[in-house]
């Protein structure tokens, strides 16, 4: 009976010296991944500002080619065609954006360390 007492004790002092270090593991992870969030967030928002700038161009200029030609009408329809082609192309092929690795695997590797060091105390 004492033995299991005494593990018992073992094991919430292990749980108290390792709950600090698991609150500071879990900052550090919110602070690197809100980092990376904002990186991330820039980087899509320039990208799909230089992108839609770079088709409203590209657009202007196949209309502007055709401007004193019989074929303007249709090559500006043909570039409504094109941008609403892209967009359902895009629309459609872009996956859902998931991580495949999640902000907190290394607070749960540890805590998985842990129970495995506390079971076989016990």
């Amino acid at each position: 009976m004492f033995e299991t007492i005494k593990k018992a004790k073992e094991i919430g002092v292990l749980i108290l010296e390792r709950l600090s270090e698991y609150i500071e593991l879990i900052k550090i992870s919110v602070e690197i991944q809100g980092r990376n969030f904002k990186r991330r967030l820039i980087g899509y928002v320039v990208i799909t500002f230089l992108s839609v700038l770079s088709l409203v161009f590209a657009g202007v200029a196949v209309i502007v080619t055709f401007w004193d030609t019989p074929y303007r009408v249709v090559s500006a329809w043909g570039v409504v065609a094109f941008y609403a082609l892209t967009a359902f192309v895009v629309y459609f092929a872009t996956p859902g954006q998931t991580d495949s690795v999640s902000a907190f695997d290394t607070v749960r590797d540890e805590l998985q360390q842990d129970i495995k060091l506390m079971k076989d105390i016990v």
